[in-house]
């Protein structure tokens, strides 16, 4: 895939006028609770699907910056981390950090020097996560996003 191709996918998959659900329509106007909420014992929220989708961008990031991978403590430990408050404040600021990577993601893949490869591999990744988090929608009654 080209870079350009790739950033024009990157950033309507955010903004909307492609065929998925966009991110910024999929997390707005949920609570904080609605967020958190999981269907049942050891199963994922939305809250924690998107900090899982954080975690794997920063290894990204950091990977593209020459640090290692994280060890498998560290990923076990902190790629589903459950929030630390259920609250307006720190929802909004794990959508805002969502955001941010996003355009990270976006402005990586506009550079010539940014190995495209990971980010392939994310929009996979990452769609995944979304249907993921559409079905927790629909499991609390939520709309469908159109």
């Amino acid at each position: 895939m080209d870079r350009q191709k790739l950033r024009q996918i990157w950033t309507q998959w955010w903004e909307g006028d492609i065929w998925i659900a966009p991110w910024s329509k999929a997390l707005a106007g949920l609570t904080p609770q609605q967020a958190a909420w999981s269907p049942a014992p050891g199963r994922h929220s939305i809250w924690q699907l998107v900090t899982h989708v954080l975690f794997w961008r920063g290894v990204t990031f950091a990977r593209l910056a020459g640090q290692p991978v994280p060890d498998d403590a560290t990923i076990e430990a902190q790629q589903f981390a459950p929030p630390q408050r259920v609250d307006d404040d720190s929802w909004r600021a794990t959508r805002e950090a969502l955001e941010q990577s996003h355009q990270r993601i976006i402005d990586a893949v506009s550079d010539d020097a940014t190995p495209l490869d990971r980010f392939q591999y994310h929009l996979g990744h990452d769609a995944y996560h979304l249907g993921q988090i559409m079905y927790l929608r629909a499991m609390q009654g939520l709309p469908p996003i159109t």
